[in-house]
């Protein structure tokens, strides 16, 4: 019982260093290559209907006890289907207007870039993934485009 309490005692001086450690998890930034990203996040080339405005992945090295998975936001001009096939693949849902406003306000704040949904986020339909965090979110303006397709920001992180 007296090394339960150790280990507990350990382990909770582990984790209030925890924050530090992850923080310190080297990371690359992938830029420039919009194509690319898209491909590497959304595991195809973009549709010729999808134009990718801009673009960044995160990449993590590996480390003990973090999530070391890509985080990416990405400024899209897609059609309604895509956003529809994003929605599903993703098992993405939209908690309605005034519900978890916070939690997308908190993700619109504080952004891998600045030009990640720069309006206020009434103007937006948002998604979020079923997760209890909501790793993934997805942000579509709620006017089309001059040529009918949406304005979207995807975003994991």
């Amino acid at each position: 019982m007296i090394r339960f309490y150790l280990f507990l005692l350990v382990w909770g001086q582990f984790c209030a260093g925890c924050a530090s450690y992850t923080n310190s998890t080297p990371r690359q930034y992938l830029e420039g290559d919009d194509a690319g990203n898209y491909e590497r996040i959304l595991g195809a080339k973009p549709p010729e209907n999808v134009t990718v405005v801009h673009s960044v992945v995160v990449t993590y090295a590996w480390r003990l006890f973090v999530v070391t998975t890509d985080d990416f936001e990405f400024e899209l001009l897609v059609p309604k289907a895509w956003i529809e096939a994003q929605v599903k693949s993703h098992y993405l849902f939209s908690p309605g207007p005034g519900r978890s406003g916070d939690e997308f306000d908190r993700r619109k704040q504080h952004p891998i870039r600045d030009w990640y949904a720069t309006k206020s986020i009434d103007h937006y339909v948002s998604y979020r993934d079923r997760t209890d965090v909501g790793y993934v979110h997805l942000l579509v303006e709620q006017t089309p485009e001059a040529d009918g397709r949406w304005r979207v920001f995807i975003s994991k992180h």
